[in-house]
């Protein structure tokens, strides 16, 4: 019976690294999420043995939670500290030593808009944001400032929104991350949002006079704007401090799965359309959140990642995968489903220390072996490109042409070979009467593509005019 066994968990072993073995590239993100609610690295020996783990598990990219709710596990000059770090420790700068030295990343996981999860009453400490700027704080309809989750601060907000951007662009400009990892940005329901301040920003910014119901269109679309306002913005300040950082978001992934996104949780329920910032590049990876464990929920994983893929606007997509929840050998089984699907990486929550990443790190460290070392920046330069060339589309045919010859150019330093953008400035150049510039753009499509025959024709019509 004991030899029966041991020959049993053998070739379980032996057909996860069979499973495993789906082309991936060098690339592959293996992510893990480590939290400031539990210990991993509040000391520099949590954070020793936090590296060691990862490496040993095969991990190369950490998403350390240094913004739990308005405070800060590094060295802030904006938000008081975080409960729990060793006095006087930079666990931020402590961990992007250790870890870098052993070539896993480091990403800077920042929750957004819950700015307290405590007590009821809220934080003690006086220089607490929502001591400061209890305006700020977001209400229900009904009054309440409590969401089940923690109070938040209001996304309708738009001085509330500034000072959330200003701590991640701090977060940009002192520490050598390799990105920022937004969490709750978003709103916690349809019935929140009803600040004075955010009424009174709704009323300016609609010409609404009257309170809205929870249900109103305008209002959800309203809010949804709100929330993409401090993406975009985010996106600006970080991306100026430095554009090497990688900027992710862990997104809500809840309920079924319809066709139409507009019809989703994310989008209806909490105001957060990812798809759009995936269309309009405002964040480089999108990070739902899909803890449904294989045993019960395998068919509805797999329905919101194969929805996650079709939504990411051809950019990168890595699945949140609940290490929490369910063996690590079904935690396998999803990691062999994200790369039969195509996705180049995936992330585990959590990866704290305990008996629970004891057990995590054998069985990856078998399944997938050491980690590839991430060469290249997060941002694939091809889909920056499409999303741009897109964006030049739209100003194209709104008749703002020296704006659309910008964004052309821009794909084209993206993608110095895409064929269409050096087409579609050509035309931007025929409306602008710069023949000689439309000329060479044309002549440069048909360098990269001879059968363009829409570009053959602009100079057969070029020449009869010359």
């Amino acid at each position: 019976m004991a030899l029966r066994k041991s020959l049993l968990a053998a070739i379980c072993i032996f057909a996860l690294l069979i499973g495993l073995c789906v082309s991936v590239g060098a690339d592959e993100l293996r992510g893990a999420w480590v939290t400031s609610w539990t210990r991993g690295f509040f000391t520099p020996q949590e954070i020793d043995a936090t590296v060691s783990a990862a490496k040993k598990a095969g991990i190369n990219a950490l998403f350390i939670e240094v913004r739990k709710f308005a405070d800060a596990y590094y060295d802030s000059k904006i938000e008081p500290r975080g409960d729990g770090m060793a006095p006087d420790f930079d666990a931020l700068a402590y961990t992007l030593k250790k870890a870098h030295a052993e070539g896993i990343q480091v990403h800077a996981w920042v929750v957004v808009y819950r700015a307290w999860c405590g007590a009821k009453t809220g934080p003690k400490d006086p220089k607490h944001i929502i001591n400061k700027h209890p305006d700020w704080v977001l209400l229900s309809k009904d009054g309440k400032n409590w969401a089940g989750e923690g109070i938040y601060l209001d996304p309708g907000v738009p001085a509330a929104r500034e000072y959330i951007v200003s701590v991640f662009e701090d977060i940009a400009k002192r520490y050598n991350v390799d990105g920022i990892h937004y969490d709750y940005v978003r709103y916690p329901g349809n019935q929140w949002g009803y600040s004075d301040a955010a009424l009174k920003q709704y009323y300016a910014d609609t010409g609404a006079k009257a309170k809205p119901a929870v249900d109103d269109p305008k209002w959800l679309q309203w809010k949804r704007d709100q929330v993409t306002a401090l993406v975009k913005l985010s996106k600006e300040k970080i991306k100026a401090a430095n554009p090497k950082i990688a900027i992710s978001a862990a997104t809500i992934c809840w309920g079924g799965v319809p066709n139409d996104f507009t019809k989703t949780s994310p989008y209806v329920s909490v105001s957060q359309d990812w798809r759009m910032w995936m269309e309009k590049g405002l964040i480089d990876i999108n990070i739902p959140m899909n803890y449904k464990t294989e045993d019960k929920y395998g068919k509805a994983f797999r329905l919101w990642a194969d929805a996650a893929g079709k939504w990411s606007a051809g950019g990168l997509v890595y699945q949140g995968l609940g290490a929490e929840y369910q063996s690590p050998e079904n935690i396998v089984t999803q990691i062999k489903y994200c790369r039969s699907i195509g996705q180049k990486g995936f992330l585990l929550f959590s990866f704290n220390q305990g008996k629970r990443r004891d057990a995590l790190v054998p069985v990856l460290g078998a399944a997938l072996g050491p980690a590839p070392k991430l060469t290249i920046n997060a941002i694939d330069y091809k889909v920056e490109a499409r999303r741009t060339y897109g964006r030049g589309i739209d100003l194209a045919v709104a008749s703002k042409t020296d704006e659309a010859i910008a964004q052309f150019k821009k794909a084209i330093d993206f993608d110095p070979e895409y064929a269409d953008a050096h087409f579609r400035l050509g035309r931007c150049y025929l409306k602008v009467k710069d023949y000689p510039a439309a000329k060479a753009s044309f002549l440069k499509t048909l360098e990269l593509d001879p059968t363009y025959e829409s570009a053959k024709k602009e100079l057969d019509l070029l020449d009869q005019q010359t």
